[in-house]
């Protein structure tokens, strides 16, 4: 069966499907090269290195975890709560060879089937916005990373507070790309510490970001016809939600959070 989220997004964005990210309003950069600079972000923040174990928190195709393990030599454990999603991840490590090194397990992130203290750093690559409470999933995190370890998530934010007529606006293309709230810029270090983290730095990406939604809708005009045609209904609803003009809100933006445990 056809994951048309993921089918969707690799033909209009790239199939490293997190946002871009672009050094200057003059930077042209491909959509992949920007995703690919946004993963190295991720991975220079998170430092990890040959004989760590890291804790990745996934939902597609494992894209970011292959780019760490590829970068760091650490070994990476990463968990989903989609069955499918984990055979397909599992089954892609295998075909690169890298099934030694990086697992894809199948879990719950608000209760994780490890011991305490058992990874030495961990990541979350825009998937906090899509599990419902992320004090749950964070205080999850803090539980098994060793003490003094590494935690780096990125999320979509409210830069500035949204009014709520505007996020009832909103809540139509939240939904359908399974985002439950977005939290604000300045509420984020209460969120973290309330998970029992040390806030070490908190960069606004929202500038370097803001090609992305415009670029998707490039992709999303050009290919709707076929995208429809290959996955009917449920590629519409995705394509006509990202082709909304509320879909580029000023007020939302990027966050790249680094902490500690």
């Amino acid at each position: 069966m056809a994951d048309v989220y993921h089918e969707v997004m690799r033909a209009i964005w790239d199939h490293n499907l997190h946002f871009g990210l672009w050094t200057s309003e003059e930077d042209e950069s491909s959509n992949r090269i920007a995703a690919e600079r946004m993963t190295a972000l991720h991975i220079d923040r998170l430092g990890a290195r040959h004989g760590w174990r890291v804790l990745d928190l996934g939902r597609r195709v494992g894209t970011s975890a292959f780019r760490l393990a590829e970068a760091s030599h650490a070994d990476i454990v990463s968990v989903s709560p989609s069955a499918d999603h984990v055979a397909r991840a599992n089954t892609r490590a295998e075909a690169l060879f890298v099934d030694e090194q990086v697992r894809f397990v199948h879990a719950d992130p608000h209760a994780m089937p490890f011991p305490d203290d058992t990874f030495d750093a961990a990541w979350a690559v825009e998937t906090l916005p899509h599990l419902g409470d992320r004090v749950s999933v964070l205080r999850e995190f803090a539980r098994v990373v060793k003490q003094s370890g590494v935690v780096v998530v990125s999320d979509f934010v409210q830069r500035r507070p949204v009014a709520p007529g505007v996020m009832d606006d909103l809540q139509p293309i939240l939904s359908t790309y399974a985002i439950d709230e977005v939290p604000t810029f300045a509420g984020y270090p209460k969120l973290l510490a309330a998970a029992g983290l040390q806030v070490v730095e908190l960069l606004d990406l929202s500038t370097e970001t803001r090609k992305t939604v415009p670029r998707m809708q490039i992709g999303a005009r050009t290919h709707y016809d076929a995208l429809i045609a290959a996955h009917g209904e449920e590629a519409q609803q995705y394509l006509d939600q990202i082709l909304s003009p509320l879909a580029i809100q000023p007020s939302l933006g990027y966050l790249l959070a680094v902490a500690r445990v």
